[in-house]
């Protein structure tokens, strides 16, 4: 069935009504690849007053909120569906070049704005995104695409990595994020677990369909993903970081049942 507007509204989602766009060559790269970065995307003072969002955010946490280290550690903390408090990160998540952009890979006029979060990690902190698909994690078809915007400058290797084409691949079993709170619903997972890249990587015995790529980035350059590809967070960085993630669906996304545990928000439709 075709995703209902009372869980639209219940979980802060929104169809958003873009400028018309034929199908781009970043279609194509998304296709072939399951990942493009664009540099620049956000300008500077936007990046700067994001950063401001997330502070004022994290000093008033929302329901979603998690403090994804362990206790004692330099801490990553990270929170959803905040747009709706924020005039800010409302802006980018549904003006703009972030939507078009969306709706560009789609080839359609419309996309549906599935949610937001950000992220916060204090300077050296070891808790990094494990390798997943962003997919698993959520009861819908078909892929979906996740935005991925650092505010704060990262070498390479620092900030997010992926496996150029894995979107092509299979799905894996979703992981914990939370060292406390669970971030994913009860349930057994029937999926293999994600393969040992960062074991593989070591031994250099990376299999060849393991491409990673991993640039540095720039505050307000974008990583866009397909929701298959599998990616994770880079080394720990001697500063504060600060990131967004913004995810679109397509307009005729549907609702299925996950014989695995998806995130833990989707209970509470």
């Amino acid at each position: 069935m075709a995703l209902p507007t009372r869980l639209q509204l219940k979980l802060g989602m929104k169809l958003l009504e873009v400028p018309s766009r034929p199908r781009s060559l970043l279609s194509e790269q998304i296709g072939q690849d399951g990942v493009a970065v664009l540099p620049g995307i956000l300008e500077p003072n936007l990046c700067a007053a994001l950063i401001r969002t997330i502070d004022r955010l994290r000093a008033k946490p929302g329901p979603h909120f998690r403090t994804l280290s362990p206790p004692g550690e330099p801490v990553t903390q990270s929170d959803l569906f905040r747009w709706l408090e924020d005039e800010t990160l409302a802006g980018v998540a549904t003006q703009g070049i972030l939507p078009e952009l969306a709706a560009s890979v789609f080839g359609t006029h419309s996309v549906l704005l599935l949610e937001d979060q950000f992220f916060y990690s204090e300077a050296g902190s070891q808790t990094l995104s494990p390798w997943h698909q962003d997919h698993p994690y959520h009861p819908l078809e078909p892929w979906f695409l996740t935005f991925w915007i650092p505010l704060d400058r990262v070498l390479e290797g620092q900030g997010l990595r992926a496996v150029v084409g894995s979107h092509h691949g299979p799905l894996y079993a979703p992981v914990e994020f939370s060292a406390a709170e669970a971030t994913l619903a009860e349930g057994g997972h029937i999926l293999a677990p994600v393969p040992d890249i960062d074991g593989a990587m070591q031994g250099k015995r990376l299999d060849p369909k393991f491409r990673i790529l991993a640039p540095s980035f720039q505050p307000g350059d974008v990583m866009i993903l397909d929701s298959r590809t599998l990616h994770a967070g880079g080394q720990a960085c001697p500063h504060p970081f600060r990131r967004i993630s913004i995810r679109y669906a397509h307009p005729e996304t549907s609702v299925v049942e996950r014989a695995w545990p998806v995130a833990a928000f989707w209970q509470e439709q």
